[in-house]
């Protein structure tokens, strides 16, 4: 049976991480992970644990005694707070004994964080992208804005999980939006004759490199979430995920943000984490969360799953404890259970 930690519990990432572990074929306890008491997650796991945020030496210091105290054999994470102060211990927690930490290296993590970066990068490996521009002043970007027409996309250069991200119409919208965002990058609005097809997928690449494996679903977003899909395969998306998968080299999963356009199929976002559909993808057969296991932990060799087709719809859920108070909730979420009440 292996210990797996997963962290930012609260967030749907990291609770459709832990629900494809526990819908996988590999025996594994779940320890979930967060930052404050008030989170879901922590309380569908083996034994929830509050721990600080791990930004800074000390409350790295804390999550690697606790690591160490638990035996927990890897570590993944499910918050991008998170990816960036664990990949830099990656390398020496391993080293240490400490734990498998599950994330690419730091260069690749501060990469995909930064919207400008990740330009850069695709560009210079001759992969699409879409039109953009930052570091410009509120004149320049509104003389750019107009030299390419609107609807244009306004969003923080560092944001995440749709956060921040404004589609503005107008030249008062955009001067709007602009100042009141931090580190504001502009691009272009991704459309197919006008229409919006985007995509949620994945690349799943091996210690060698090498993918072996992609998922392609057709989204519908609410507040940043897919909570429509149509689980498919397009070929040209297929191909296009191998390209970007082969040529950034993640350490297992790469999620990919995209849509279609005239010219083909153009990413505009990239996480190089497990998805917030990770739990939708298990269920169809490519189960990220355990290929991360089975390969960076238990050595396996890994064969390209072939997802099936389908669709999903998403709702709300809800965790229940009953007869707890807020004093005991915050002194000791550990000992905490809650329960679901599915529908009939």
């Amino acid at each position: 049976m292996m210990k797996v930690a997963v962290s930012g519990v609260g967030g749907g990432v990291g609770q459709s991480i832990m629900k494809a572990l526990t819908i996988g074929s590999l025996p594994v306890e779940v320890y979930p992970v967060d930052i404050t008491p008030f989170s879901a997650g922590l309380y569908r796991g083996v034994q929830g644990t509050v721990l600080p945020p791990p930004e800074t030496p000390e409350g790295l210091v804390t999550w690697a005694s606790w690591l160490q105290a638990k035996g927990i054999d890897a570590l993944i994470p499910g918050s991008d707070h998170d990816a960036l102060p664990l990949a830099s211990v990656r390398d020496e927690w391993a080293t240490k004994g400490i734990c498998r930490i599950l994330v690419s290296c730091l260069d690749l993590v501060q990469t995909c964080r930064d919207k400008a970066m990740t330009y850069q990068r695709l560009q210079a490996l001759g992969l699409p992208v879409p039109k953009s521009v930052w570091d410009l002043s509120l004149s320049d970007a509104l003389s750019w804005a107009r030299s390419q027409g609107f609807p244009l996309v306004v969003k923080p250069r560092d944001g995440f999980a749709s956060r921040g991200v404004h589609v503005v119409r107008d030249e008062e919208e955009f001067s709007f939006f602009f100042r009141r965002t931090a580190k504001p990058l502009v691009q272009e609005y991704l459309s197919l004759s006008g229409e919006v097809e985007e995509f949620t997928c994945a690349v799943f690449v091996d210690c060698e490199g090498v993918p072996v494996g992609t998922f392609i679903a057709r989204r519908d977003l609410s507040a940043g979430t897919t909570y429509r899909a149509e689980i498919g395969f397009w070929q040209e998306i297929h191909d296009l995920l191998v390209r970007i998968g082969a040529a950034l080299r993640p350490r297992g999963p790469l999620n990919v943000q995209l849509r279609l356009t005239e010219r083909g199929p153009v990413p505009f976002e990239l996480n190089i984490r497990c998805s917030g559909t990770a739990a939708i993808r298990a269920h169809f057969g490519y189960n990220e969360p355990e290929m991360l296991l089975r390969h960076f932990v238990l050595g396996e060799q890994l064969v390209a799953p072939k997802p099936r087709r389908g669709f999903v719809f998403r709702y709300w859920n809800e965790i229940f404890l009953e007869d707890v108070s807020r004093e005991r909730l915050i002194a000791d979420p550990g000992s905490l259970h809650g329960s679901v009440r599915a529908w009939p």
